[in-house]
């Protein structure tokens, strides 16, 4: 009896997930390591240090609303500082 390949996913399909190593990286156990990036379906974003298990899951709305919330941040300090200046 052959043993049969199970059908490779797609993205988009449930289930699916795309894994990929970026371009940064943080000084961990002593050794700067990548930070690699989980995409899974419903907007879930995992992180974890290349060669490491544990994973921390964050929903995508809410690292959108983090970043807003930063640029909005700095935007109202650059106009508190220019207004500072003028006076």
């Amino acid at each position: 009896m052959k043993a049969t390949k199970a059908p490779r996913k797609k993205w988009g399909d449930p289930g699916s997930k795309v894994t990929r190593a970026t371009g940064a990286s943080l000084f961990s156990a002593g050794k700067r390591r990548t930070v690699v990036v989980t995409v899974y379906p419903d907007g879930i974003i995992g992180l974890r240090l290349i060669r490491h298990r544990k994973e921390e899951y964050v929903n995508a709305a809410d690292i959108y609303r983090q970043a807003t919330m930063a640029r909005v941040s700095a935007e109202r300090a650059a106009k508190r500082k220019a207004k500072k200046e003028r006076k």
